[in-house]
C-alpha cells in the first residue's frame, strides 16, 4: 500500500470509528468496520473481537474469519489466551511466539489450537477507556515475527477509538437499550454465521470466502451486514447475487 493510500486510510478509519450516532447502529457491523481498517492497516491475518457482558463474562462477538472465530471459543471455554488476560488485566498482551514455550507454558490449550489453526504470532488489545474496558481485540499473524509494535501502537489507537465510539452511543441509550446492545450484536452474529453457511453451501465456496462476499456487498452499497445477511436468510436478496466476487470485495 503507497503512503498516501495509507494515509488515507487511517483518516477514513478514526472518521468511521467516530460515527456511531447514526440512525440504525448495530455493534457487530461496527466491529467489522474495526476488524476491516485494522487487518488492512496492521497487515495481520485474522482478528477477533471478545466483549465483557453485563455480568462481566466474556462473549465472541465477531472474527474475521472461521479459524479466529474458533480460537476467540476456545478462549472462553479454556478461560486461557491472550484476549482474556487483555480483558481482565486492563493492558495490551504480547506479542507472544506461538511456536516457542513461552506462549504454551502460558495458554497450552489456545496455543495448540493456534498453532493448528496455522498462526504463529498472537496479541491483543483491550478496548478501554481509562479505566474502563468493555472488550478486547485479538491479532493474529501467521508469521512469528508479523507483529511489529508501531502496529500494535496503531492497533491501540484504532481499539481506543472503537471504545469512545461504541461508549459515546450507549450514553444516547437508556438502561435498558444498553444492556440489551450486546445481546443484540450476538444475534446478529447468528444471523451472519447462518447467511455464511447458506451462501457457502449455495454457491459451493468456503465460508470465509462467503463471508467476503457478504461483506464486499455491504460495502458497495452501503447497507447493514447485519441487514444484509437477514435478507439473505429470508429470500429477499438471492444467493446468485454473490455468485463471482465484485470489485468491491477489494479491501478500500
Amino acid at each position: 500500500m503507497a503512503q498516501w493510500e495509507r494515509d488515507e486510510r487511517l483518516a477514513r478509519a478514526f472518521l468511521d470509528l467516530a460515527d456511531t450516532l447514526q440512525e440504525g447502529f448495530y455493534l457487530v457491523d461496527f466491529l467489522h468496520v474495526l476488524t476491516d481498517h485494522m487487518r488492512e492497516l496492521l497487515e495481520v491475518t485474522a482478528i477477533g473481537v471478545i466483549m465483557v457482558d453485563a455480568q462481566e463474562r466474556l462473549v465472541d462477538v465477531t472474527a474475521s474469519t472461521q479459524a479466529a472465530h474458533q480460537l476467540e471459543e476456545v478462549q472462553i471455554e479454556f478461560d486461557e489466551g491472550p484476549c482474556k488476560d487483555s480483558c481482565r488485566q486492563h493492558e495490551q498482551i504480547g506479542p507472544l511466539d506461538l511456536t516457542g514455550t513461552a506462549a504454551a507454558a502460558c495458554w497450552p490449550r489456545f496455543t495448540k489450537a493456534a498453532r493448528a489453526a496455522g498462526f504463529a504470532t498472537a496479541a491483543a488489545l483491550p478496548l478501554r477507556l481509562r479505566e474502563e474496558v468493555i472488550g478486547a481485540v485479538n491479532l493474529f499473524h501467521a508469521r512469528p515475527s508479523g507483529l511489529t509494535s508501531q502496529a500494535l501502537r496503531l492497533g491501540q489507537s484504532l481499539s481506543d477509538a472503537a471504545t469512545i465510539g461504541i461508549l459515546h452511543q450507549r450514553l444516547s441509550q437508556d438502561q435498558a437499550e444498553r444492556v440489551g446492545q450486546l445481546q443484540t450484536a450476538l444475534n446478529s452474529r447468528i444471523i451472519i454465521e447462518q447467511a455464511k453457511g447458506a451462501l457457502g453451501a449455495h454457491l459451493d465456496i468456503a465460508p470465509d470466502a462467503a463471508f467476503e462476499r457478504l461483506r464486499a456487498h455491504a460495502r458497495t452499497h452501503r447497507t447493514s451486514l447485519t441487514r444484509l445477511c437477514r435478507n439473505v436468510i429470508e429470500g429477499h436478496v438471492s444467493a446468485e447475487t454473490f455468485t463471482k466476487p465484485t470489485g468491491g470485495q477489494q479491501h478500500l
